[in-house]
């Protein structure tokens, strides 16, 4: 998921996007150019979800 035209995410988008990421029977999700604040919250709330990989700017 290539999200670099995002400037903003609040909780509520990462968690929907961790809640997918849990949700995957295999494989994982890979972000990509998050805004800065995304990383940050999965860190806090979401510190060992393998299933999801952030590509940072």
């Amino acid at each position: 998921m290539e999200l670099s035209n995002v400037s903003f995410v609040d909780v509520a988008g990462v968690t929907a996007l961790a809640v997918t990421a849990m949700g995957l029977t295999e494989g994982r999700m890979v972000v990509e150019h998050p805004p800065p604040q995304l990383p940050r919250v999965l860190e806090m709330f979401w510190p060992d979800l393998p299933r999801i990989e952030v590509v940072r700017r």
